[in-house]
């Protein structure tokens, strides 16, 4: 488990969401300020910008224009290692979004903490659902 994020995996993203782990430019900021004032869903946001839809959320929320929701139920020890276990027999983000009753960006987010090593107990940013 020294890696979550295979090379395959990491490619899938990239191509998914052009701009993924990448850093945001002060243009890019100023748009999403802009489409967020404009209401905008999250997913034509991401779309515009090539990213995902928790990195939209995330950089707006370091921009203190939006507070997640608490999360219903939050991760546990069982549910991470089951993630990783499906996650190593290769099964589409979507698949495992399923497997957990969650949204597909709240199962990359969760193996991106994992990687991290971030294991909060409770965080809302762990509660991405749309």
């Amino acid at each position: 488990m020294n890696t979550i994020l295979t090379p395959e995996k990491y490619g899938e993203l990239k191509t998914r969401y052009p701009r993924f782990n990448e850093p945001w430019s002060d243009e890019e900021t100023k748009e999403l300020e802009e489409m967020y004032s404009y209401d905008l869903a999250f997913s034509d946001m991401a779309e515009h910008l090539g990213r995902t839809t928790n990195s939209i959320r995330m950089k707006l929320k370091a921009m203190g224009l939006y507070t997640p929701k608490a999360s219903p139920r939050p991760w546990t020890e069982e549910d991470d290692k089951r993630l990783v276990a499906l996650y190593l027999e290769n099964q589409s983000f979507q698949d495992l979004a399923g497997s957990f009753g969650r949204a597909e960006n709240a199962g990359i987010t969760r193996l991106v903490r994992l990687r991290a090593g971030l294991r909060p107990e409770r965080s809302p940013s762990d509660s991405v659902s749309e």
